[in-house]
């Protein structure tokens, strides 16, 4: 259901408790979309061989098709949805739909652009990004070919539902929204499932999962908007102020956004391709997963949720109340990410285990992917805090800044990985971690900066009680890691049973409890409060009370919608 934005919501509904709820109803979806996600790629792993899924996955469709679709993705989300809801608040839901009609057409005509480029010239995309070549990799250069071809149609359906998931979120329909990643998701694992584990079918089966997707991730977002359809008609008038409006938020962000994606392809396709070795780019894929589908999520979840309120706050101007809830927020996913980082530091090689290894995934890989896990899972803090950042830099219109920071941490990125692998010489495992440290290094360096620039605008982030979390949530992340280490010690000399999937299994139980008793332990030691505030928290929503919501702020006024005056607020910091 959508929620009326001009009519007060009830006193006892705080910012926080719609936060929450919204937040909630993207996480259950997005629950869906990661179990199918990690399903899907497990399957992937144990019929597909390294070099294949090097080929086909890792580099055409991760490298190539998706990078492109999270290009229109992350510059379309800042910069389309607050001109929308402006629209539809200030100007009512014909002026809004006037404004996307042209953003839909213009985005829908870029698209078959690009695919028919990828289609044309597919040779020239894999020699681009990739070592390989029809004289060194004869069969992968072939193969990438062929795939970035069969693939290209996939990606209109996954970007145009990227405008389609913010208008919904403008009409605070979450759940469908994030849902439509899910549905994608899951044809993909039905597809690989039946094709490849059932008739043998092999590649094929992939490649139609991913159409077929494509085309229902755009369908469930078409559903949920089936009552606002009948104000869609195809328009190219540019000349529509809102259009220019979203011109001048969005342009300061495509350098910064298609850079990362450079970033992110140099890191995870090309680097690793002139390595001439088997699965690393499986390794490096594989070794992401558990990060980001922990952090989409939560983090993820939560700042899609908040962007919309963020937008309201700073249009009332009060960015005293966005520091609080901004704060808030984050110290309590610091409270949980810090030490979920560290113990998934310990346990990387028995989850990589657990999850991978059957079929063609043997120990090697196993022990590839889990490093590459380990040094991922470090960001998981930074990750968790950069969501709400940007959030809160976007509801800003602070585009300028939060490009220029990125700009200058995505070269630090690409420069790590080429000095640790071109210039002093890694390989294998080490070649991974350089990588996967890189990133991670980078991405800390950029949250603290976005602070600290933050900080200038907005009262957030006071500097001794930040401080004091970040050592309180070390330090019991330090004790539940500890305890898990110890614990996963003992087990594995005492159980000599093999490694089945049961013992695998058994032993990530021990591991986890152990781990969560060092946790509760090192909260209590530490004395740190967050943890218990969320369950105290969530016990008396399960109790059916009103519970204070742990955000930070007191029951609102009345006053929570948008109102009337908003204006677009330009960045000066250049």
């Amino acid at each position: 259901m959508s929620d009326d934005s001009t009519s007060p919501a009830p006193e006892h509904r705080t910012l926080g408790m719609r936060i929450l709820r919204a937040g909630a109803a993207v996480g259950i979806a997005h629950v869906c979309l990661k179990l199918a996600s990690v399903l899907q790629v497990m399957v992937l792993s144990w019929y597909l061989p390294a070099g294949t899924y090097d080929v086909v996955y890792a580099f055409a469709f991760e490298g190539c098709l998706f990078s492109l679709f999270l290009i229109g993705e992350e510059v379309i989300g800042p910069s389309f949805l607050p001109v929308f809801m402006r629209e539809k608040d200030e100007r009512g839901e014909p002026a809004a739909w006037a404004f996307a009609n042209v953003i839909l057409t213009a985005h829908f005509l870029l698209l078959v652009l690009a695919v028919l480029g990828i289609v044309l010239f597919p040779s020239a995309v894999v020699r681009l990004f990739t070592a390989w070549s029809a004289e060194n990799e004869p069969e992968k250069f072939e193969l990438a070919r062929r795939s970035l071809v069969w693939l290209a149609p996939a990606l209109v359906g996954l970007s145009l539902a990227s405008t389609t998931y913010m208008i919904l979120n403008g009409y605070k329909r979450f759940f469908l929204a994030a849902f439509g990643d899910a549905s994608w998701k899951i044809c993909v694992l039905i597809a690989v499932g039946l094709g490849m584990g059932v008739f043998g079918v092999g590649i094929r089966s992939l490649i139609f999962g991913l159409l077929v997707g494509s085309a229902a991730k755009l369908f469930t977002h078409l559903v949920g908007l089936v009552r606002e359809l009948r104000h869609f008609r195809p328009s190219l008038r540019l000349s529509n102020p809102a259009v220019r409006a979203m011109m001048v938020l969005m342009l300061p962000l495509v350098a910064g956004i298609i850079l990362a994606k450079v970033r992110d392809v140099y890191n995870n396709v090309t680097i690793l391709s002139h390595l001439h070795a088997e699965g690393l780019l499986q390794a490096n894929s594989l070794g992401r997963k558990l990060y980001s589908s922990v952090g989409w999520l939560v983090p993820y979840a939560l700042s899609i949720a908040m962007f919309p309120f963020f937008c309201e706050l700073v249009d009332r101007n009060d960015v005293k109340k966005l520091g609080e809830v901004l704060t808030h927020s984050a110290r309590l996913l610091l409270a949980v990410f810090i030490p979920f980082a560290l113990v998934c530091l310990v346990m990387a090689y028995p989850i990589s285990s657990f999850l991978f290894q059957a079929g063609r995934f043997g120990p090697e890989m196993v022990s590839r992917t889990a490093v590459s896990t380990a040094c991922y899972t470090l960001v998981l803090p930074a990750f968790a805090v950069e969501y709400l950042l940007m959030q809160a830099f976007f509801a800003n219109r602070r585009m300028v800044s939060i490009t220029v920071v990125g700009v200058i941490f995505s070269v630090l990125t690409v420069a790590i990985s080429y000095v640790g692998i071109k210039v002093c010489g890694a390989t294998g495992l080490a070649a991974l971690a350089v990588v996967a440290l890189g990133m991670t290094v980078a991405r800390t360096l950029k949250v603290v900066t976005l602070v600290v620039v933050l900080r200038r605008f907005v009262p957030a982030f006071p500097w001794r009680e930040t401080a004091g979390i970040l050592v309180k949530a070390t330090l019991t992340g330090a004790v539940a890691a500890g305890a898990c280490a110890a614990c996963d010690y003992g087990f594995t000399h005492a159980i000599s049973a093999g490694a089945g999937k049961s013992i695998m299994l058994l032993r990530l139980a021990a591991d986890g409890a152990a781990a969560a008793a060092g946790f509760a332990a090192g909260a209590l030691i530490f004395r740190l409060r967050e943890p218990a505030e969320m369950l105290r928290w969530a016990a008396a929503k399960l109790r059916g009370r009103r519970p204070q919501a742990p955000l930070g702020e007191k029951p609102a006024d009345g006053a929570e919608t948008c109102r009337k005056d908003s204006k677009t607020r330009k960045d000066s910091n250049p």
